[in-house]
């Protein structure tokens, strides 16, 4: 009994291993994931820091002239 279940699941990750479907998206799908995460991390990156030397230079500028 336990040796005819290690044989199925033997047989079906060879046939998993073997399956060739779906490869092509999940390429495209794992660029996209390595390229495009990273480059939203930088934009909010560097709108927030952006934000934040606006906000200083308006603070600046506010200031009263000694």
């Amino acid at each position: 009994m336990m040796k005819t279940a290690v044989k199925l699941l033997g047989n079906a990750a060879l046939r998993l291993h073997r399956d060739q479907r779906g490869s092509t998206t999940l390429e495209w799908t794992l660029l996209l994931a390595a390229i495009g995460l990273p480059a939203v991390v930088i934009m909010i990156s560097a709108l927030n820091l952006l934000v934040a030397h606006y906000r200083m230079m308006t603070l600046l500028n506010s200031l009263p002239f000694p």
